[in-house]
């Protein structure tokens, strides 16, 4: 099984090219976290008239795989997300995660990798780490929410 999805250099790129397309296809604004914080972005849908509600934080990753391939996600990443889930009315406000893959994207609530057990295992092997992740194919497992679409380098 392959590591976990971990930042690596030239993500930050790779991150806005994603978040770019977000925002022409969802009337989006993303806004940059800081640096080390847990989610990559906070995101305004912009309404008609030009307003703008909150509806989440987003992290975004960059996998150069098929949507056919099994991938584990960090569990406290996902921790740390569930536990700040915005506590609103707006049907539209929660947590996402957005993966792109070579042959679509999976844009998911993160309460959707709620489901099954979190698999230890290695996490890094250049540290030799070891942790819980979630592990999950997304064509098998999330198939509602992905997205016929390919994002280019």
């Amino acid at each position: 099984m392959a590591e976990p999805i971990r930042q690596v250099y030239g993500d930050g790129r790779k991150e806005k090219l994603v978040a770019t397309w977000l925002a022409a296809n969802f009337r989006w604004e993303l806004y940059p976290t800081p640096r080390f914080y847990f989610m990559d972005f906070l995101v305004n849908q912009v309404k008609d008239g030009g307003y703008a509600n909150y509806i989440g934080g987003l992290e975004v990753k960059w996998l150069n795989k098929s949507i056919n391939e099994e991938v584990k996600f960090p569990l406290q990443k996902l921790q740390k997300m569930w536990l700040t889930e915005p506590v609103d009315d707006e049907p539209q406000a929660f947590n996402r995660i957005c993966i792109r893959y070579n042959d679509g994207v999976l844009l998911a609530p993160a309460s959707a990798f709620r489901y099954g057990r979190p698999v230890y295992g290695l996490t890094r092997a250049d540290t030799n780490e070891h942790d819980f992740n979630v592990v999950f194919t997304a064509a098998q497992d999330l198939t509602r929410y992905i997205i016929n679409a390919v994002i280019d380098e």
